[in-house]
């Protein structure tokens, strides 16, 4: 088992890196509807929107004729002349369902996976669902579509869960089985109720044999004979509090002890983990832990996808993105502040708003308070 020590993250003053994702949104105090399109910005619509969603790449919304639209690489398309029952908005697809017929948005080109599909599952790079009549079990990944269970009754699969591309899921015998890269894979444990997926890692609790284990690129490890008090998966890391209130994590093959104590608070998504312990708000990031700020109360921290935003005891907004800190960007507190992905948003003032993009805080007249 290695043990992390902290250093404290760099504050950093000058510009981002021109690889920032910077799709955003807003409307003006027409209430006309823009894009914030890596530092530019577009009317999309005179009308207010609904059901707006932001990808790395394209964002999504309905107009007021109930149309469903995607702007993408500075085109704005119709798609669907009706709204979607379901959407779920990936970071590279737009994933949705009308009626029956299942569709995906993606690099541009919309396809139809099923003229009838019941309930399904979205993560970045997979799809899956129950098709009709056959009733089989189906995935989409990578442009192709395949069988992942044979239906031999009206039930096939019992649960599942996608990560970002991977599916997990037990079948009728109660084998628990992961499809990953194409194949499906048998875990050789079964009655697996409490599971949780990333990208190409699966974490789940054997309760029969009292075992935290990993799927972890294609091979499955035991991480731990006791069973953990609690554990989230986010990306390809997962962090766990162990048996006796040490904050774990499981990455890069190893277990590795963050803190010998129980934190105040912690939050796993995408890249990033942020726990606090009293008076210090830690990071976890690409293999190493920071020391974010000496605080002396946890308050709303966002996590993006290799960012966080939070506040430090002057109320100032500070970013985290990518090993570092930016700074003195904004001088008042925000009323609220947002991250749609990698890229924060402000509002503050009477009726402004301000996307923080390779190092400027550029802003607009907003409806929106």
């Amino acid at each position: 088992m290695k043990k992390i020590f902290f250093t404290s993250v760099l504050l950093a003053v000058v510009l981002l890196s021109h690889g920032q994702v910077g799709l955003g949104f807003f409307f003006d105090i027409n209430d006309h509807f823009y894009v914030f399109d890596k530092g530019n910005t577009f009317q999309l619509e005179v009308n207010h929107v609904d059901s707006i969603k932001v990808g790395n790449d394209y964002l999504s919304y309905i107009d007021k004729q109930s149309n469903l639209k995607v702007y993408y690489n500075g085109e704005t398309k119709t798609i669907e002349e009706s709204s979607p029952r379901i959407i779920v908005a990936t970071a590279y697809a737009l994933v949705y369902k009308m009626e029956h017929r299942l569709m995906i948005y993606q690099n541009g080109k919309k396809i139809q996976l099923a003229s009838w599909a019941d309930r399904f599952y979205a993560g970045d790079s997979i799809v899956t669902w129950q098709d009709s009549p056959s009733l089989d079990i189906m995935a989409y990944e990578n442009g192709e579509i395949k069988t992942i269970e044979t239906a031999v009754s009206t039930r096939v699969i019992k649960g599942g869960k996608a990560g970002k591309n991977i599916f997990a899921y037990s079948d009728l015998n109660n084998n628990f089985k992961i499809y990953y890269k194409g194949q499906v894979i048998e875990t050789q444990a079964s009655d697996i109720h409490n599971y949780k997926c990333g990208r190409d890692i699966v974490a789940f609790v054997d309760r029969f044999n009292s075992t935290f284990n990993v799927f972890d690129n294609g091979e499955i490890k035991i991480i731990t004979t006791r069973l953990p008090q609690n554990y989230s998966v986010s990306e390809n890391i997962i962090c766990y509090l162990d048996a006796d209130d040490n904050f774990m994590i499981y990455y890069n093959g190893e277990a590795i002890k963050l803190e010998s104590f129980k934190p105040d608070f912690y939050q796993a998504k995408n890249n990033v983990i942020v726990y606090f312990n009293k008076p210090e708000l830690k990071i976890f990031y690409e293999g190493e832990g920071q020391t974010l700020e000496k605080i002396t109360e946890q308050k709303n921290i966002i996590i993006g996808v290799n960012s966080a935003l939070y506040f430090d005891n002057s109320n100032r907004a500070k970013y985290f993105y990518k090993g570092k800190i930016y700074d003195n960007f904004l001088i008042e507190t925000p009323k609220k502040m947002e991250l749609y992905r990698d890229l924060p948003v402000f509002y503050y003032g009477n009726n402004t708003i301000g996307f923080l993009y390779n190092g400027k805080l550029l802003e607009y007249e907003t409806s929106n308070n």
